[in-house]
Formats: structure tokens, C-alpha cells, sequence
């Protein structure tokens, strides 16, 4: 995989949840290592993240008991990690491996991306990685076509206009004194990412556009689908 170009100043450490088993989506070990052609999704992620030109690092937290398993399936790993006893929830395991990475420079970058999204763009994690390094806080994201229903009860209660509506995706690339200021926070468990820990916090955050191909493998067919992407590449 070809690399982008990329400069010392602009290098992160990453922070990656990998400890989750998805139950909607496998019976089994974690997610994560679950195989996509021949080697583990979070392989993938962690090899496109690298070829990105801007990754120097990587902490990823994983399930406990399963360390082992990791390290195995991280034996070709593009870049040095450190693993890290994941948390009950994908907060928890995200302040865990900020934690373990003990950033000490406020003005330091930190990428968190999600293991289940194997298929991003290294091109596009650089461009996330370089707005974050001018505005402190940038995420990767896409605009909603599809026309957006607000249910209650099995009933449709309003039609949300989607001109203004982004899906949040990952990578999410934040300063590590903003990350820390809202990791401290009591997020609450309706927190569904890290950019609305920095949000809730006064933070503004850069979107940044990217393509729909970086999906989340969350339901059996998504696996195929990546397959089917993969094989075509």
C-alpha cells in the first residue's frame, strides 16, 4: 500500500477501541480479529492508518484475556503498540489507552479510530490528521443522502432535514490537552463518540469530507461487502 507524504510535525499517536465482541455481529472472540481476506480487520485499519504517513504509534485497547490473540495477530503490525485492558464501554476503553500512552504535550495530536473500520483511506486519515493540526479538533465524515425520519413508537414524528447532516465516522484527530479536558468529563452513556466528548466541552470541531467507503463492519453483511471491496481493489 502506497504511502502519502507526511511531515514529523503533523505524526500522532493512535488510540483504538478494539475490545468490543459485537454481538450483532459474531459469535465468538472480539470483533476485531475477526478475519477480512487472509488477516484481521484491525491489521487493516492499523496498516492504512500507517500508510498514511502520519501515525508514529499506536495504543489499542483490547479485551482482557484475549492479549495474546492480539499480539499474534499483530505480528506484521506496521508501527510500534502497546495494548491495553479495555474498559465495559468504548469511553471507557478510549481514556484507558490515553492513559497508557501518557501524552505529556498538550499540543500533541491524537487520532482515535475504530478497529471495525478497516476500509479508510490513508489519503483521507492525512487530511483529517492536517485540519486537526490547524484547528485542534477534526473528524472524518460524509453528508446523509438518504431523507431522515425522527420515530417514536414505530411512527414517524418528523422529517429531519438532512442539507446540514454529516454522518460521523473515524478517524477523529484531537489536540491531547482538548481530549483530555473532555475525557475527564462525565459524558454520560448516550456518548456515541469522542468528538461529542469535545463538543459538550465548548470545543469546535472541524468536519472533514470524506467518501462512504469507510464503513463500520458491524452486521454480517457489511463483511461481505468489504470483501466483495477488497477483492475489487
Amino acid at each position: 500500500m502506497k504511502k502519502t507524504q507526511g511531515s514529523p510535525a503533523t505524526l500522532v499517536t493512535a488510540l483504538i477501541p478494539a475490545a468490543g465482541f459485537g454481538a450483532r455481529f459474531h459469535e465468538g472472540g472480539p470483533k476485531a480479529l475477526v478475519p477480512l481476506r487472509g488477516k484481521p480487520m484491525l491489521l487493516h485499519a492499523l496498516e492504512r492508518l500507517a500508510a498514511s504517513g502520519r501515525l508514529k504509534s499506536a495504543v489499542i485497547a483490547v479485551s482482557p484475556g484475549h492479549e495474546d490473540a492480539f499480539r499474534k495477530a499483530l505480528a506484521d503490525a506496521p508501527v510500534p503498540y502497546t495494548l491495553v485492558e479495555g474498559g465495559v464501554t468504548r469511553r471507557e476503553s478510549v481514556a484507558r489507552a490515553f492513559r497508557a500512552a501518557k501524552i505529556e504535550n498538550d499540543d500533541d495530536l491524537i487520532l482515535i479510530h475504530d478497529a471495525a473500520r478497516p476500509l479508510v483511506d490513508p489519503v483521507e486519515v492525512a487530511a483529517v490528521v492536517d485540519a486537526a493540526a490547524r484547528s485542534g479538533a477534526a473528524i472524518a465524515g460524509f453528508s446523509v443522502v438518504e431523507t431522515m425520519k425522527r420515530v417514536h413508537g414505530g411512527a414517524v414524528v418528523e422529517t429531519v432535514p438532512r442539507g446540514d447532516l454529516f454522518a460521523a465516522t473515524t478517524p477523529q484527530v484531537f489536540r491531547a490537552g482538548l481530549l483530555r479536558t473532555a475525557v475527564a468529563k462525565d459524558g454520560g452513556p448516550e456518548t456515541t463518540d469522542d468528538a461529542q466528548l469535545v463538543e459538550r466541552t465548548g470545543g469546535s470541531v472541524t468536519v472533514v469530507l470524506t467518501s462512504r467507503w469507510n464503513i463500520k463492519i458491524t452486521y454480517p453483511e457489511d463483511l461481505a461487502w468489504a470483501e466483495a471491496f477488497l477483492a475489487r481493489a
